[in-house]
């Protein structure tokens, strides 16, 4: 069962909001045509999509590092 980890969640949701922050600035950028707010929104998009992967990953790291719980023989199996 997997473990409830509130940093792993709190940087994908940080990176959503990152990524949702360079789409609304994208689009305020066209519809206002302004350059200045399309730039940093069309960086803003790449920028959050590799934070949601490296936190994705991160966490995988962790979950691999971990030891492994196993039950102890019985006698069964000895």
């Amino acid at each position: 069962m997997p473990k409830f980890r509130p940093f792993s969640i709190f940087g994908r949701l940080l990176a959503s909001a990152v990524v949702v922050a360079g789409f609304y600035l994208l689009w305020l950028g066209f519809v206002e045509s302004n350059a200045l707010k399309a730039v940093p929104g069309a960086v803003l998009i790449p920028a959050g999509l590799y934070a949601m992967v490296s936190s994705r990953r991160a966490e995988i790291r962790r979950e691999d590092s971990e030891p492994i719980e196993t039950d102890p023989p019985t006698d069964s199996q000895q």
